[in-house]
């Protein structure tokens, strides 16, 4: 018999016939009490059947003792008539919730088990209701009465162990965060770590080659935990580069965190365009990465790296410098400009003059210059990357070149890097473009 689609009823005091039903449940109880081993067995066997995870020998045994302090918790209450909400949290449970939770065995397991646990209790209380010298009605109102009361139970007993084990889990995580953090820091510092100790207590091996990221929320409000969602973009750039294993997260508070992903014995630098092209994560995500190096030390030398250049997603306003790579062209004298953006500003409009507005039309003339000088000068190659006719190209740089009172060539160093520096940083180095952040 499948006792779960039963929708079970509580009989109240005051209903006609409602002393019988509460003298048989009495009945019930005394009844079960009488198979008490043989019921604390086939709720074990039931448990054990159904959940895997349960097959570490530490575990059963508290699981065990889980079982038989909830039946003899149930069976006292119902055969005293005790009502549910005097019923105290049972020992063996909460340590077996904790133990659970230091064994990495999820909540859902431990939901489930006490579902399983009470439909076996079920059936047996079924049984007992059938051998009863009662009419039928009053047996099938028992029944209700003593399925509501088991989900009742269940309902309160998960809702106290759930507490617990959630409680420990964090506990477990913080203590892990804490060692590994701990490891990571040696490393950093160049103090000595065995590669094996490391590899088993992080599970990131450091015999390989290093990419590093810093990795944060912007804007994001301190009070709110954003590990899990910092953990999923980990995941994701794991994915994208290919990584050996699962990524080594440290955080660094709730919204920040470095991360390192392991590439095995690959060199190959990492395309940053195409990195941004298929990263597809929140929009408030910003990243910094290094380049990849082997080792010890390029464990440390590519965070070094990633955190040279993170200036410059902390403050640019435009979505190409959400994510940002140290051997990007220019990346890192464009992120010691964004240290100064006061300073920048000023440079950028002494460079640019007119350009340096903060407008449409200079917005595009910024960029049909930064990329005809990236294009080597060809009308042609330019019109190509921008989709424009190279007659359009020729007649905006020539519009440049007036506003400037001189050619391209003229201070061409100077004017590349401001047109790089405006299109890494955005409005924020612009006339007009808001106030330093």
């Amino acid at each position: 018999m499948t006792t779960r689609p039963l929708q079970g009823r509580l009989v109240q005091d005051d209903e006609p016939g409602a002393a019988e039903v509460l003298r048989l449940v009495g009945v019930v109880g005394d009844r079960l009490q009488a198979r008490f081993a043989e019921i604390n067995d086939t709720m074990n066997a039931a448990i054990e059947d159904a959940i895997d995870v349960l097959d570490d020998p530490e575990i059963l045994d508290s699981m065990h003792a889980s079982v038989e302090g909830n039946v003899v918790t149930i069976l006292h209450l119902l055969r005293q008539g005790i009502p549910l909400e005097r019923a105290q949290p049972i020992t063996a449970a909460t340590d077996y919730a904790r133990r659970t939770a230091q064994q990495g065995v999820s909540s859902a397991a431990l939901r489930r088990a006490y579902h399983i646990g009470s439909d076996d209790l079920l059936n047996h209380m079924f049984e007992e209701i059938q051998q009863l010298d009662a009419e039928a009605d009053v047996k099938l109102r028992l029944l209700h009465h003593l399925a509501g009361w088991m989900h009742q139970y269940v309902d309160w007993i998960t809702t106290v162990v759930l507490e617990v084990h959630e409680e420990e889990r964090r506990h477990v995580l913080q203590r892990r965060a804490s060692v590994v953090s701990g490891l990571v820091q040696r490393v950093l510092d160049g103090r000595p770590v065995a590669p094996a100790d490391f590899l088993s207590r992080t599970g990131y091996r450091l015999s390989q080659v290093h990419v590093a990221a810093v990795v944060w929320m912007a804007g994001a409000n301190q009070g709110t935990d954003r590990t899990a969602d910092l953990t999923e973009v980990g995941q994701r750039l794991g994915v994208l580069l290919e990584s050996h294993g699962v990524p080594l997260l440290v955080p660094v508070d709730r919204n920040a965190a470095r991360i390192w992903l392991g590439m095995g014995q690959r060199t190959d630098p990492v395309d940053m365009a195409e990195l941004r092209r298929r990263l597809d994560v929140d929009p408030d995500v910003r990243m910094a990465l290094g380049t990849p190096l082997a080792g010890h030390d390029g464990f440390r030398r590519s965070l070094e790296r990633a955190e040279a250049v993170r200036a410059v997603p902390a403050v640019a306003a435009t979505p190409v410098a959400r994510a940002v790579g140290w051997a990007e062209d220019g990346m890192t004298t464009v992120a010691r400009l964004a240290h100064d953006l006061s300073g920048t500003r000023r440079w950028v409009h002494e460079v640019l003059g007119p350009l340096a507005e903060a407008t449409e039309t200079a917005d595009r003339l910024r960029e049909t210059v930064r990329v005809h000088l990236r294009a080597g000068g060809s009308y042609v190659r330019t019109g190509e990357v921008l989709l424009l006719h190279r007659n359009t190209v020729k007649y905006r740089i020539q519009q440049v070149e007036e506003m400037r009172g001189r050619p391209l060539e003229d201070g061409r160093l100077d004017l590349e890097l401001a047109l790089h520096a405006c299109h890494l940083l955005g409005p924020v180095v612009l006339a007009g473009g808001g106030p330093s952040r």
